[in-house]
């Protein structure tokens, strides 16, 4: 379907993750006036974004002849991720991933702090920019970098990233046991 090997389906998850971590920082860092790093996980990536470009393009790769479904698809897909990413959160960390309720653009728009309309439409603009430029930017990393260094840099990836993710599940848990409520990332 994505004529990817395994390490380029690797490196396009962690690309995403990544740029989705700083996208997110730059603009949280912008609202609160102070440097916030988004995410559970203490690196940064932020992995609904990576699974979330999967996503996209699986659904708005075939519509790519028609920008307005692909706009309309990537604002309905990437809310019902985010909705669900937000779900997991809460039920199985105890953790608020984000409250659209304390931004001054989502306040008035949102459905149980976990979706708002202006982020599902900037969802939509993001999902377009993903079909159009995006995507095809990473894969053409993915051959600038090499079938052998791409192998060396997943690797390092997904240790960090199993490392931390089993670390930040682990205090989440204690957290939870304990009675201490996890917070909502970037609102401590």
């Amino acid at each position: 379907m994505f004529h990817l090997t395994v390490e380029q389906i690797v490196f396009m998850f962690f690309f995403f993750s990544v740029s989705g971590w700083a996208g997110e920082t730059i603009m949280e860092s912008i609202v609160r006036k102070r440097f916030v790093s988004k995410g559970v996980f203490k690196g940064p990536y932020v992995p609904v974004h990576g699974v979330g470009a999967f996503a996209v393009y699986a659904a708005c790769a075939p519509l790519k002849a028609y920008p307005v479904l692909v706009f309309l698809a990537g604002v309905v897909l990437c809310t019902a991720v985010e909705y669900i990413a937000a779900l997991f959160l809460e039920k199985v960390f105890h953790i608020r991933g984000w409250d659209y309720d304390t931004y001054p653009f989502t306040k008035w728009c949102h459905y149980k702090k976990r979706i708002a309309l202006t982020t599902s439409l900037f969802f939509g603009l993001i999902a377009f920019g993903s079909i159009y430029f995006y995507w095809d930017a990473g894969v053409l990393l993915t051959r600038l970098i090499g079938a052998d260094a791409l192998a060396v840099v997943d690797i390092v990836f997904a240790v960090v990233f199993l490392t931390d993710a089993a670390a930040t599940s682990v205090k989440c848990i204690r957290n939870t046991l304990a009675g201490i409520p996890n917070k909502t990332i970037g609102l401590e």
